[in-house]
């Protein structure tokens, strides 16, 4: 399970993927409390027992092992929504070792989302899960723009991935009037919702599909040709958001993935009133996610650390977010 750990702290420093995503801030690092350890019993007063001269014998000290009791490590992370009348808190509980290393075989998750002035409070899901390739968190939380719904998905983080994108499966949408959480899909992939709340599109390998939010497929692009990613092998697309006046989508491909190192980010915007489909910028060092689209040209992306800045969809110009 030690893999977990680092996976853990990764995340910590990212996600939900993404942690698939409005976006998600910087994931505070891991607080793990003091382990409790029993004390140890004193060495026992060395005892002689006296016998028939010549011959003496002694009893040997006896030791107590000390016993190492399981602790957990807590995490929790905030989300506001845009408006800032919202908060979303994800906590969960992992099981950990004297060295610190994550044990055990599950671990505990909650969701809720609560208003900023205290009015309201939604216990979306508080649940143990087990642990399997990796482990799985609420994440890629958005909101329908007049501020109603939440949506989110369930985004896992694999062991050993080199990558910021991990994967998302499922996305969930929850009424804050009334605090009922529907699942939209169960796919996996690259999952937002639409502004309006009308739609929801998936990203899955080299298709991007529109739905209905009854789910009903109504518009599938294919986009390796488009791109000329059908003779390259070793790329991997995600980040997906929606332009705010719900016309366009943009994400991200990963492209020279035989080391995390050499990883090159290319963006790809697409015109679902045009149908095109093109790279507004290519070959950028590092790995690099969209995680939320509020201004008509301007996406806010985020790379491994964590760290935000804002992409300038006209002229390519990638600046530190304020």
């Amino acid at each position: 399970m030690s893999k977990r750990l680092g996976n853990l702290l990764f995340i910590g420093v990212l996600m939900g993927i993404a942690a698939c995503t409005s976006g998600t801030p910087p994931l505070p690092t891991a607080i793990i409390q003091p382990l409790l350890v029993s004390p140890t019993s004193p060495a026992e007063s060395l005892v002689m027992e006296t016998l028939p001269p010549p011959q003496t014998a002694a009893v040997q000290p006896t030791f107590t092992q000390p016993v190492i009791l399981e602790k957990m490590s807590h995490e929790d992370w905030f989300y506001n929504s845009p408006d800032g009348q919202w908060t979303v808190q994800v906590s969960a509980a992992f099981p950990v070792t004297a060295e610190g290393s994550i044990s055990g075989e599950n671990y505990r998750v909650s969701l809720s989302v609560f208003r900023a002035d205290g009015g309201q409070r939604w216990k979306i899901l508080d649940e143990e899960r087990p642990f399997g390739l990796g482990y799985t968190l609420p994440a890629q939380f958005h909101w329908q723009r007049d501020g109603s719904r939440l949506f989110y998905t369930e985004h896992g983080i694999p062991d050993g991935s080199p990558t910021i994108l991990g994967f998302d499966c499922g996305l969930f949408r929850t009424d804050l009037q009334n605090g009922e959480t529907t699942q939209l899909t169960a796919a996996c992939g690259s999952l937002r919702a639409a502004p309006d709340g009308e739609s929801f599109a998936a990203l899955q390998g080299g298709r991007l599909l529109i739905h209905r939010i009854s789910g009903e497929v109504i518009r599938e692009i294919s986009f390796t040709d488009f791109l000329g990613l059908g003779e390259q092998s070793g790329w991997l697309a995600g980040g997906l958001v929606w332009s705010p006046d719900n016309g366009r989508l943009a994400f991200s491909i990963l492209q020279n993935m035989a080391g995390a190192a050499e990883i090159q980010t290319s963006f790809v915007l697409v015109d679902l009133v045009t149908g095109s489909v093109r790279f507004f910028l290519q070959n950028q060092p590092g790995q690099y996610l969209p995680i939320d689209w509020q201004e008509s040209e301007v996406l806010v992306i985020m790379d491994t650390f964590g760290l935000r800045y804002r992409l300038n969809i006209r002229t390519g110009e990638i600046v530190p977010a304020g």
